[in-house]
C-alpha cells in the first residue's frame, strides 16, 4: 500500500475551486474571514446582528468564511546522467509515485516535468487528476536511461501555470551553483520543496589505500587516482562544504533543503514537510 505524503501550505491558495487548503477565496468555510455589507454578500443566514448594530453607517453585516481551495502540484526532476547513479532512479520512481496519489486524494491536480540536457515531451504531465497518465508515465521513466546533463532545469518555469504552485525540486544537484540560482530565480513564484538525493557511495565508501577510476557520468571523462588517507579526508571535506554552499544558497531564496543520503522514506519527507509549516 503506497504511503501518504501530508503537505500543508504555509501560503494561501488563490484558486477558486473548493480543496482541503486554506485559500484566498471567500464561501463554504468554517473559517471567519471578515464581515461584509449585506449588499455584497447577499445571505441573511450569516447575519451578525452585533456588528449590524455597531456598524457606524447603520447597514447589515453579515459573515463571510475562508474558502478552502486547491493547488497545482508538482515534481520536478532532474534526470541527468548523474541521477542515473545507484539508486537515484528508484527513489525518485518511488517518491513520484508516493507524491502522485497523495496529490489526488487531496483532490489537487499532479504535474510531472522531467528534465536533462533541454525539456523532452515525453517527460512532461500537466496538472490534471488522471492517475492513469501517471501510471504511464512511471512505466515508461522506469525503461528509461538517465544522461546528459541538467540544463533543462532553467526552462521548467515556463511549463507551469502563473499560478503559485508546490514543487518539489528532485536533483543531486551535481551542477554550478551559479545554475541553481537562476533555477530558484525562475521559481520565485512558487513554493519549491528542495529534496536533494545523494548516495554515500559516492564519497564515504572510498578505500584509504587503493587506485581509483572516477567517472564523470556527465561528460564520460575519466580520472585515475591514487587513493590515500589523506585524499580521502579531503574528499569528504569538498562534499561537506557543497552540501554548506547549497544550504546557504537555497535559503537565500526562502528555501530549506532536505538532503536523502539513504534508502528512500516517506515518514522522513513528511517529519521535513511538518518542519517547515510549524
Amino acid at each position: 500500500m503506497t504511503e501518504t505524503l501530508y503537505y500543508r501550505l504555509p501560503w494561501q491558495a488563490n484558486t477558486v475551486y473548493p480543496g482541503t487548503h486554506p485559500g484566498q477565496m471567500v464561501g463554504a468555510g468554517h473559517l471567519f474571514k471578515r464581515h461584509e455589507p449585506l449588499i455584497a454578500s447577499p445571505d441573511p443566514r450569516r447575519l451578525d446582528l452585533r456588528a449590524s448594530v455597531l456598524d457606524p453607517f447603520g447597514g447589515y453585516r453579515v459573515r463571510v468564511y475562508q474558502q478552502q481551495s486547491t493547488v497545482n502540484v508538482y515534481v520536478l526532476a532532474d534526470m541527468s546522467a548523474s541521477m542515473g547513479y545507484a539508486d537515484k532512479q528508484q527513489t525518485l520512481i518511488q517518491l513520484l509515485l508516493t507524491a502522485a496519489n497523495s496529490v489526488l486524494s487531496y483532490g489537487d491536480k499532479f504535474g510531472f516535468i522531467g528534465c536533462a540536457d533541454g525539456i523532452d515531451k515525453r517527460w512532461l504531465l500537466p496538472a490534471c487528476r488522471q492517475s492513469g497518465q501517471v501510471n504511464d508515465l512511471v512505466k515508461r521513466l522506469k525503461n528509461h536511461r538517465y544522461s546528459g546533463s541538467s540544463n533543462g532545469l532553467k526552462n521548467a518555469a515556463a511549463f507551469m501555470p502563473g499560478k503559485r504552485s508546490l514543487v518539489f525540486l528532485l536533483s543531486d544537484c551535481h551542477f554550478p551553483l551559479t545554475q541553481l540560482r537562476d533555477l530558484l530565480g525562475s521559481l520565485q513564484g512558487h513554493d519549491v520543496i528542495p529534496l536533494i538525493l545523494w548516495n554515500q557511495h559516492e564519497y564515504a565508501s572510498l578505500p584509504d589505500w587503493g587506485m581509483i577510476l572516477f567517472k564523470d557520468m556527465e561528460s564520460t571523462a575519466t580520472r585515475t587516482l591514487f587513493m590515500r588517507p589523506a585524499l580521502r579526508q579531503k574528499i569528504m571535506a569538498a562534499y561537506q562544504q557543497r552540501q554548506h554552499d547549497l544550504k546557504h544558497t537555497f535559503r537565500a531564496f526562502g528555501n530549506e533543503p532536505l538532503f536523502i543520503t539513504e534508502r528512500y522514506s516517506t515518514q522522513m519527507i513528511n517529519c521535513y514537510l511538518q518542519q517547515r509549516v510549524t
